[in-house]
């Protein structure tokens, strides 16, 4: 719980406006780091903590790496402590905004957008540009998006061992549902 408070107190410090803010503190994010023709390793992370502020389309979210859940404990086990060393390097985070933002309407349909921001993983920080979609329904936003990175973009290394059964490029998905800050 300290952990999820000083994550929070990072986020809105990444973010300087108050006036339009939405919140969520269940975000689901998805990663798939699977080969063709071989076990399936994929995880997901439904507690994620992001803000989006409507006024100037900025983005940052905060995800805890030992919240992704595996089908298997082993493989768990062998993500947080021989791939991200989430000990160390307990949080990933995003810091963006969607380009043109300003010449988008949010209406009940989604819209597509690309994102671009910093990713910070195991503590590196690279530039992505993402594909997403957005729409906005009553008082909440939906945001959807895909995109892949390199793991050795963030110092994640493969073992020899099973370098055959993970992919370098993982494929990661967003699906966040915001609700009004206030």
């Amino acid at each position: 719980m300290r952990y999820k408070i000083l994550y929070l107190i990072f986020v809105f410090n990444l973010i300087q406006t108050y006036s339009q803010q939405f919140y969520t503190n269940n975000g689901i994010t998805e990663f798939d780091g699977s080969k063709a023709a071989f076990e399936p390793i994929r995880a997901t992370n439904k507690s994620c903590v992001s803000i989006f502020d409507l006024k100037n389309g900025k983005i940052a979210a905060v995800i805890n790496i030992n919240e992704f859940k595996f089908r298997l404990g082993l493989m768990q086990e062998h993500f947080n402590e021989n791939y991200l060393e989430s000990n160390k390097y307990p949080k990933s985070t995003f810091e963006g905004t969607i380009e043109n933002y300003e010449n988008i309407e949010l209406i009940d349909s989604f819209e597509e957008v690309s994102i671009n921001g910093v990713l910070t993983i195991k503590g590196v920080s690279n530039s992505i540009l993402a594909k997403g979609y957005i729409k906005k329904i009553g008082d909440k936003i939906e945001l959807k998006s895909s995109f892949s990175v390199k793991l050795s973009d963030y110092n994640v290394k493969i073992p020899r061992i099973v370098f055959k059964k993970i992919d370098e490029e993982v494929k990661i998905k967003l699906n966040y549902s915001y609700a009004k800050k206030e």
